[in-house]
C-alpha cells in the first residue's frame, strides 16, 4: 500500500508540474534581451537590453531590469522598473524609468509625460510634450520591495498549504512513510537531502548537455520546483506529527507544522534558513521512504529483553 501511496504522490506531482510548465510558456515565450525589428506590438523584458533601432517600429517597450535604448519610433510608452531609458528618436506617449534616469537627447520627441527617479537631462532641441516629474526616492525600491516580499510570503504559504492537503488526500500513506522516515532516520534524512538537492540538478545539466540524455535533462530541470516544494511540504507534515502524534489527524497535524514553517518565513535571515532546512530535511525523508518501500516492509525494533529464567532442572 505504501510503494501506491509513494506513486500516487509522484503522479500528483507530475501533474502539477506539467500543468505550472504549461502555464508558465507563454512568459517563457516573452523575449529578452534586444528585441526583433518590424514588430509593432508590445516589448516586454524581464531582464536584458531594449535596442529600438532607428528604422524600427515598436509599440509599449517594458522591461523589469535593463537599460532601453530607442533610435527608432516608440507608439506607445517606455517603461523600465529598474533602468534608464534613453530616446534618441521619439516616443508617443510616456518615457518612465522608475528607479533611474531618462535621458532626452537633441532632436529626440516624447508626446507625454517624463517620469525619472534621478534628474531628468533633456538636451537641447529635444521636445517634451508633457510635464516633467520625479519618482520619490521613498517609493523607488522602499514600499515595493516590501509590498514584494508580502506577496511572495503569501504565494508560497498558500501554494504550499494547498499542495499539502492534496497530498494527504490523494497519497496520505505516502505522507505517513515521508514522517515516519524523518523520526527514524535523521542523519540519513540529512545525507541523503543535501545529495539530492544538489545532485538533481547537477545530473539534468549533465543529461541536458548530451544528445542523448537533453529530453530526460529537461524534464529533470522543470520538476525541480515541484521535488522541492514536495520536500517543503514532507517537513512541514514531519513536524507537526512530532507534535501531534498518531492516530491524530493527518490534516491537522500538517496544519501544525505548516504553520511553524509559515510563521518561520515572516522573520528575515532565518526564514530562509527555514526554508533550504526544510526543502533539504523533506527531500531526504523521501528518499529514504523510497529505498524502504523497494527493501520491502521495515522490521519492528526488538523488545526490551526482560531478565531470563533459569531453566528448570531436569
Amino acid at each position: 500500500m505504501i510503494r501506491r501511496a509513494l506513486v500516487a504522490a509522484l503522479l500528483l506531482g507530475a501533474f502539477i508540474a506539467l500543468a505550472s510548465v504549461a502555464a508558465a510558456i507563454p512568459a517563457g515565450a516573452v523575449p529578452t534581451g534586444t528585441q526583433p525589428r518590424n514588430r509593432d506590438d508590445t516589448q516586454v523584458v524581464v531582464t536584458g537590453r531594449v535596442v529600438v533601432a532607428p528604422n524600427e517600429r515598436v509599440g509599449d517597450v517594458v522591461i523589469v531590469n535593463g537599460d532601453a535604448l530607442v533610435n527608432g519610433r516608440v507608439d506607445g510608452s517606455v517603461f523600465a522598473l529598474n533602468g534608464d531609458v534613453l530616446v534618441r528618436g521619439s516616443v508617443k506617449n510616456d518615457a518612465t524609468a522608475f528607479n533611474g534616469r531618462v535621458t532626452v537627447a537633441g532632436g529626440a520627441r516624447v508626446g507625454g509625460d517624463v517620469t525619472s527617479r534621478d534628474s531628468v537631462r533633456i538636451s537641447a532641441g529635444a521636445t517634451v510634450g508633457g510635464d516633467v516629474k520625479s519618482v520619490g526616492r521613498r517609493f523607488a525600491l522602499g514600499q515595493v520591495g516590501v509590498v514584494a516580499v508580502v506577496l511572495l510570503w503569501l504565494a508560497v504559504g498558500l501554494s504550499t498549504f494547498v499542495f499539502g492537503v492534496l497530498l494527504l488526500l490523494i497519497a496520505p500513506r505516502a505522507a505517513d512513510a515521508f514522517a515516519d522516515a524523518g523520526r527514524t532516520a535523521v542523519g540519513a534524512s540529512i545525507g541523503l537531502g543535501i545529495a539530492a538537492a544538489i545532485g538533481i540538478p547537477i545530473v539534468g545539466l549533465i543529461l541536458l548537455a548530451t544528445v542523448v540524455g537533453l529530453p530526460l535533462g529537461a524534464v529533470i530541470l522543470l520538476t525541480l520546483g515541484f521535488l522541492y516544494m514536495l520536500g517543503y511540504v514532507a517537513s512541514a507534515y514531519f513536524l507537526g506529527r512530532i507534535i501531534l502524534r498518531p492516530p491524530r489527524n493527518r490534516f491537522l497535524a500538517y496544519l501544525v507544522g505548516w504553520a511553524i514553517l509559515t510563521v518561520a518565513g515572516i522573520i528575515p535571515v532565518l526564514n530562509v534558513i527555514v526554508l533550504l532546512a526544510a526543502t533539504v530535511y523533506g527531500l531526504g525523508t523521501i528518499v529514504v521512504a523510497m529505498f524502504r518501500v523497494r527493501s520491502g516492509p521495515r522490521e519492528p525494533a526488538p523488545a526490551d529483553a526482560g531478565p531470563t529464567e533459569p531453566a528448570p532442572a531436569g
